[in-house]
């Protein structure tokens, strides 16, 4: 018995299925989804190439100075290492992380470690883990691969994922703990980021790796350590492109990690070297920020530490001493609010006459 669809075509004694039936209709776009959903499926399952033909290539462009143009390579030929690798970086460029793993766990299986692409397989391993977001796994992969196959070209890509793998950790990943737990571990990050910058100083990412440490420990208000990261890039790294950035942040951390009057100035006095080097070397943009008037602030706060000083041995009737840092005071900070003060207390003391009013601050003893 024929089946026809459709009113003019159909067999006269036969059945007919008309197009317009709704019944039909369902039924024909139900199997039609089914069988796209299916072809994806499959498709995504196996790693096919797309149906447009697009997802399974990779453009790898090579200088040829013959043409002095970029000339694009064919993919390698299927059934080589190379291709299996090239497969593995579709994957993951497609995002596909656990087939990507699952093809080099077979990559290695089947070559063995001691394959010449061993190396490249291990950076693809990091790389899909990252994509995973499985940073320890990743930090330990890149680890293998620097003990053992440090100085390749690679190099540079594997301390680029070090590099992500630490800002993750500074960023709140977390990490195992006895097997059981997992707990954010910033530490982590700095230790990645000092084995950058401590093992491999010719890398670019050394510099990179102190600044990074030097900004992170500065926003959580650590700004004596800060200030060693930034005094390490000045150091090790005279010419490098943060030279300005780092002398400024170097003075920001030595004057915001000074405690107070009540403490020890060391820090005050490394802040207003630094700002005076930063003016000297940078006057335009030392300008623009305000260092005149910081060091100006620097300088009020140190005439006070000193005539607190005075007050103290005042205080204790150690009226020698106090006469002692009060004339300092004067001699040193002229114009200072803190001088002002000092003369009060030289007069009260009886070791100044009492001068006249004047509408300027007194400039000496």
């Amino acid at each position: 018995m024929a089946l026809s669809v459709g009113g003019r075509g159909a067999a006269p004694n036969g059945p007919t299925l008309e197009t317009d039936d709704p019944e039909f209709m369902l039924v024909r776009s139900i199997v039609c989804i089914s069988l796209i959903l299916a072809a994806l499926i499959f498709e995504g399952a196996i790693g096919l190439p797309s149906a447009l033909g697009q997802t399974d290539r990779l453009r790898t462009l090579v200088y040829d100075p013959a043409a002095k143009d970029w000339i694009e390579q064919p993919p390698p030929p299927t059934g080589t290492a190379e291709r299996d690798l090239y497969d593995v970086r579709v994957l993951i460029r497609d995002q596909k992380y656990r087939q990507a793993l699952a093809s080099l766990d077979a990559f290695d299986k089947r070559r063995g470690i001691q394959h010449a692409l061993y190396s490249e397989s291990l950076i693809l391993r990091a790389q899909a883990l990252v994509g995973q977001k499985r940073f320890e796994d990743a930090h330990e992969v890149l680890q293998k691969f620097l003990s053992e196959f440090r100085g390749m070209e690679l190099t540079g890509e594997a301390l680029r994922l070090e590099f992500v793998v630490a800002e993750a950790f500074l960023a709140g990943a977390k990490r195992r703990f006895l097997r059981i737990f997992k707990i954010k571990d910033v530490d982590f990050g700095y230790r990645i980021l000092d084995e950058i910058s401590t093992d491999y100083p010719d890398s670019p990412l050394a510099e990179l790796a102190l600044k990074r440490k030097g900004d992170h420990l500065a926003s959580r208000g650590e700004h004596d350590l800060a200030e060693l990261e930034y005094a390490r890039m000045l150091r090790d790294y005279p010419r490098s492109r943060y030279h300005e950035y780092a002398l400024a942040r170097t003075a920001e951390s030595a004057l915001a990690s000074f405690g107070g009057v009540e403490f020890d100035e060391a820090a005050l006095i490394e802040a207003e070297e630094r700002y005076r080097d930063y003016l000297a070397q940078y006057a335009v943009n030392a300008e623009r920020a305000g260092v005149k008037r910081i060091l100006e602030g620097i300088n009020e706060t140190k005439a006070e530490k000193d005539f607190q000083i005075g007050a103290y041995y005042e205080r204790t009737d150690h009226v020698g001493s106090a006469v002692f840092y009060y004339r300092f005071v004067l001699e040193e900070y002229p114009g200072s609010i803190a001088s002002v003060k000092a003369r009060e207390r030289l007069e009260l003391i009886g070791v100044l006459e009492p001068i006249a009013a004047t509408n300027t601050p007194p400039t000496g003893p």
